[in-house]
């Protein structure tokens, strides 16, 4: 499933995309388009986000100002790969667009399956030399340092397609799949290329030209067909054929004009120009130059050498200079950045003191009530002896002692239990908060060797977005905190769950673990389609263990399908329990009105299956997660908060402890972005005895 959730920097507003193509520009047409602040250096065409090969990729769109990738630019013709984390720079100075999630895969089922292989994706070709190209400017030719013989020219171009280099030298460079020529980028049977197709030929006058060579689908230079011949310079694209594959030329380096008779005939690598026309010299004059009093060759490198004298001073001011202005502005980001994280720890340790003091006193409110209970009927069984009562009457009373007794003990047993949970939440926080407090440890060390003299750009540049996520990671552990203490777990799991179950499918010789929940008293249970039919299979057998009880079949319910939904969807089922008689869901939002995004919500089943569901006594205790609705709408809830995998068919509770969706699914590169189905939809699969046990009409 090509999954996206872009955020737009300037107005921290977040959008996500389902299809393969996402287009970035002032185009109100696009599906991001880019309006307001900033939009000025944007193209109406920028970018655009391709989900291929199993992964998203950026690609610029021949923009004005350029797109950048994590401060890199990007070539037009060439495509990146983006990851989470990765923001998206529209120009030098235009808006940034962060990439918040992205599912290269299908989205995974969170049930305990048999891992599945990966497929490895397409391997990416980096283009680095074809800015350098464009820079050089169009009919630039390159030379350099070697020498070549009379009549030869040495060209280097590379396949786009395979990324194939080749690297030849010659006075005519043949180009086609024929065994003699020197340039093959197919093999002797793919037929789309002619065998002799195209050549490059140096001209007699310096010039190195391509021409076609009557091939049958034709030869194209940057997507011109060629009718004769035309003069190619580093950057320009060979196509063999419309489809064909395309050499980029990256390097070409031509020999000097042959000079006249009985001069020195020492070749020198020379820009391809023609060569000028130089008057005669006076007969005196001839074979030397005065400039000064000095030979020519004398005075310009003398001229030569001061000029890169004074180019090489300025150079270096303004190296230091860039180098000082960009130390000091990193400096400063780091500092401010360790003082936001820590005013934020020391916020999110007095909200958890506090929040831990108002579990306590709802603990200690609950047992007092239940002291209360219990001191009454053992007064009033006092009373009874006192008044020489029945016997019947005192055994009546003692029974209902033990029984608020026994009553008070599981009541305490399930606090201490939510109390637990809440304080692993808690304890996620505190160690998130502490990884990030190593983080600018980390940073503080870097910056101290940014202070050197062989700082980097690459080191601060690294330095800069480091900052930037230990600031970002900070502000979502204080948004997921805060939604946590806004839900009161313990009596959320108090009064639910004794209804939630981990449930146990037997296909063959392999099982399968899922959690579900009961909304009747006659056993009736709501889980997930993939939970009951894994990999679409039908199962051999289905066992249920509610929570609280061992994980022995003795105390297992046998459960059978009653009703699943359709593979298209929504992932939902019903089962019904043999022999039940425990508890139900005390509250479920049949309106699908009850969920609202931004409010707290909290999550209770078995993450990873019975292997976490046991404890030391191989009872099977439910987890218990709080998070935020992160998005709700008509037909799906997501989810986000302290989640693992694993929680599929759990039911998640709004604030007043209603069950408003069931868990289904999650994405392996957003740890805590979870996908539900709203309740509401289990209603057509219900049978009528289900639908009148609960009132539904």
């Amino acid at each position: 499933m090509s999954f996206l959730r872009l955020r737009d920097l300037r107005t921290s507003s977040a959008q996500e995309f389902l299809g393969p193509e996402v287009r970035i520009g002032r185009d109100p047409e696009f599906e991001f388009p880019i309006k307001g602040e900033g939009s000025q250096v944007v193209s109406g065409a920028h970018a655009r986000l391709l989900f291929e090969n199993g992964g998203w990729w950026l690609e610029d769109l021949g923009s004005r100002n350029g797109t950048y990738l994590d401060e890199r630019r990007v070539v037009p013709g060439a495509r990146l790969p983006v990851k989470v984390g990765s923001v998206i720079r529209l120009g030098e100075s235009g808006p940034k667009i962060k990439i918040e999630a992205v599912s290269r895969e299908r989205l995974e089922e969170t049930v305990v399956e048999v891992p599945t292989s990966v497929r490895p994706s397409a391997p990416t070709l980096r283009l680095s030399d074809l800015g350098r190209a464009a820079a050089q400017g169009e009919g630039a030719q390159k030379t350099g340092p070697e020498y070549l013989r009379p009549g030869n020219l040495k060209l280097v171009v590379r396949e786009l397609r395979t990324g194939q280099r080749f690297e030849v030298v010659g006075g005519r460079l043949r180009i086609g799949r024929g065994q003699e020529c020197e340039i093959r980028p197919v093999g002797p049977t793919d037929t789309s290329v002619s065998r002799l197709h195209a050549e490059v030929v140096l001209k007699p006058e310096g010039r190195a030209v391509v021409r076609d060579a009557r091939s049958r689908n034709g030869t194209y230079l940057n997507g011109e067909k060629l009718a004769g011949e035309k003069v190619l310079a580093v950057g320009d694209k060979i196509l063999l054929g419309e489809g064909g594959p395309e050499l980029l030329v990256e390097e070409l380096m031509l020999p000097s004009v042959p000079a006249a008779a009985g001069q020195d005939q020492t070749l020198v690598p020379k820009r391809a120009a023609a060569p000028k026309e130089e008057l005669p010299l006076p007969r005196g004059e001839r074979g030397r130059r005065s400039f000064g009093g000095k030979g020519a060759t004398v005075f310009f490198r003398e001229m030569f050498d001061e000029t890169q004298r004074r180019t090489a001073k300025r150079v270096r001011v303004l190296v230091w200079s860039f180098v000082a202005v960009l130390g000091m502005t990193t400096a400063g980001l780091y500092f401010w950045a360790e003082r936001q994280v820590r005013q934020t720890a020391e916020a999110l340790e007095a909200r958890q003191r506090e929040a831990l003091r108002a579990q306590q006193a709802v603990v200690d409110s609950i047992r007092r009530e239940a002291e209360l209970e219990y001191e009454r009927l053992r007064g009033e069984l006092e009373a009874a002896r006192a008044a020489s009562a029945s016997p019947a009457v005192i055994d009546s009373l003692r029974a209902a002692l033990n029984e608020a007794s026994n009553r008070t003990a599981a009541l305490e047993a399930a606090l201490r239990r939510a109390e637990a949970a809440l304080r692993e939440q808690l304890a996620a926080g505190d160690s998130l908060r502490r990884q990030a407090q190593a983080e600018l440890e980390r940073l503080r060390g870097e910056l101290a060797r940014a202070g050197r003299s062989d700082v980097s750009g690459a080191l601060l540049d690294s330095l800069r977005r480091a900052l930037q996520a230990a600031e970002e990671r900070a502000n979502n552990i204080e948004a997921q905190m805060r939604a946590i203490r806004g839900v009161n777990l313990a009596a959320v799991s108090q009064a639910n769950q004794g209804a939630v179950g981990l449930i146990t499918v037997v296909v063959g010789n392999q099982g399968y673990d899922g959690t579900g929940f009961v909304i009747t008293r006659s056993g009736y249970m709501i889980t997930n389609r993939h939970v009951v039919m894994p990999q679409g299979r039908t199962p051999d057998a289905i066992y249920v263990t509610m929570a609280d009880r061992p994980y022995d079949r003795r105390f297992m319910h046998r459960a059978q399908i009653v009703s699943v939904g359709p593979e298209e969807g929504p992932d939902l089922a019903v089962l019904k329990l043999e022999n039940y008689s425990g508890p139900v869901i005390a509250k479920v939002d049949w309106t699908g009105t009850r969920a609202r995004q931004g409010e707290p919500a909290a999550l209770i089943g078995f993450p990873a299956g019975v292997a976490v569901a046991l404890d030391e006594t191989k009872t099977v205790r439910t987890n218990m997660s709080g998070g935020i609705f992160s998005k709700v709408t008509a037909s799906e809830i997501r989810f986000d908060g302290f989640t693992i995998p694993g929680s599929s068919g759990s039911p998640i509770f709004n604030a007043s402890g209603e069950v408003v969706a069931v868990h289904r699914a999650g994405l392996r590169e957003a740890t805590g972005l979870s996908f539900a189905v709203p309740v509401k939809f289990v209603l057509p699969l219900l049978p009528p005895e289900a639908k009148a046990e609960l009132g539904l009409n």
